[in-house]
């Protein structure tokens, strides 16, 4: 009995650890916003999102600008329209 309720506990700690890192975007990402998540990890897959934020364009488009490190520890800084579709990458 107390090994089935020790392995509950673990299994309930373990899960909501994986649960709190379950979103692999910063709070500047619209929900929905998968076209710019699957486009920047298409584009760089062992990188990891520093930071994000939301812009407004002078035309009254929105962008969002990433800024990144890659698996070798440099830096980068990307900007993606809405659907995906990279606009630039430093």
């Amino acid at each position: 009995m107390r090994n089935k309720a020790a392995f509950w506990a673990l299994l309930g700690i373990a899960l909501a650890g994986c649960s709190s890192n379950s979103s692999s975007l910063p709070a500047a990402f619209p929900s929905g916003s998968s076209p710019v998540e699957a486009a920047f990890y298409s584009e760089h897959p062992y990188a990891h999102i520093d930071r994000s934020t939301k812009l407004s364009n002078p035309d009254g488009s929105t962008s969002y600008q990433i800024a990144y490190t890659r698996a070798d520890g440099t830096k980068g800084l990307a900007l993606y329209a809405p659907t995906g579709e990279i606009l630039k990458d430093q």
